[in-house]
């Protein structure tokens, strides 16, 4: 590559670099104060403007912001959607900017730039789910602590607020954000939906499906939530089992569905003379994209395989 071009390509990611740092430290200003507040008096309700809490919308551009913002809140990793974005943006130009400058390859640098704007997507997707899994550990002992905290003549409300006292976070900010809305005159099945929404569990559906029928029929309500406590514990440990007698497969499942974008990424990296037949000569492009379709298509059975929602 010439080397005023390369120079011209690294002085443009520098730019790029400086800009994205300078944004995401404004953005992240307003929310370095909320975190502040926090830590003073509690969660405050009105600056977490969850995607969840919203109806969602119909346009097919309005849903994928719509669901990336949910995913975002739910990772619980205390940056703003637009910082996320960025993180992507900024992480697949760096990529794919390197490796057109090391490379002299075009189809190099988009395929870094996919890679790199992928990668911060995976984290996050990750994130959100051992957020879930810590949610959903959690809230055994935590629904036993109320049933403790009711038997004891609180009310439900109390029973909330203590849970939030008590709870290690992640869940425990769930509850003390639910306390702040019953505070507020929030009913109860309001709340719980809310908090179902940031936290799309099945055991959150079936708490707050119990709450809301003890609340209009009446009953003890101590008793039902150590019953749904143990109810719970049972479905993780079938869901523990089920890992444990499976995971032998799973991974080697999950080690051969794998096995194709890692050897594509091999090539395209360490031998790019080869793999970059497949962009100049008839039909190339034609492989590719059948042998992606199919990738995915396998990608998407395999993960449906894994799933256990029992």
């Amino acid at each position: 590559m010439d080397t005023t071009l390369t120079l011209y390509v690294g002085l443009l990611l520098a730019l790029l670099g400086t800009a994205a740092y300078l944004i995401m430290r404004d953005l992240n200003a307003a929310n370095r104060d909320r975190e502040k507040n926090e830590a003073d008096t509690g969660p405050l309700v009105l600056t977490h403007p969850l995607a969840g809490d919203q109806t969602p919308p119909e346009g097919f551009t309005e849903r994928f912001d719509f669901r990336f913002r949910d995913t975002i809140f739910q990772s619980g990793l205390n940056i703003e959607p637009e910082v996320a974005f960025l993180l992507m943006l900024f992480s697949g130009l760096l990529i794919g900017g390197g490796l057109f400058v090391w490379r002299d390859d075009l189809a190099m640098g988009c395929f870094g730039f996919l890679l790199g704007f992928v990668a911060p997507w995976v984290y996050y997707v990750v994130s959100r789910q051992q957020r879930l899994n810590k949610i959903r550990e959690q809230l055994p002992a935590s629904m036993e602590m109320m049933s403790r905290a009711v038997r004891a003549g609180e009310t439900l409300d109390q029973a909330v607020d203590a849970a939030g006292r008590t709870t290690e976070d992640p869940l425990g900010v769930e509850w003390r954000r639910a306390a702040r809305h019953l505070e507020l005159g929030l009913s109860v099945p309001a709340a719980m939906k809310s908090m179902t929404k940031r936290a799309p569990l099945m055991e959150m559906r079936i708490l707050s499906t119990a709450l809301n029928v003890q609340r209009r029929t009446g009953g003890n309500l101590g008793q039902t939530l150590e019953r749904l406590a143990g109810v719970i514990r049972d479905r993780l440990s079938f869901q523990r089992s089920f890992k444990a007698a499976t995971g032998s497969s799973r991974m080697a499942t999950i080690l051969i569905a794998m096995a194709g974008p890692f050897v594509f990424t091999y090539m395209m990296f360490f031998q790019p003379d080869y793999m970059g037949q497949f962009f100049v000569l008839p039909g190339g492009w034609a492989l590719l994209a059948i042998a992606s379709v199919l990738q995915i298509v396998g990608l998407t059975w395999v993960i449906g395989l894994l799933r256990n929602d029992y």
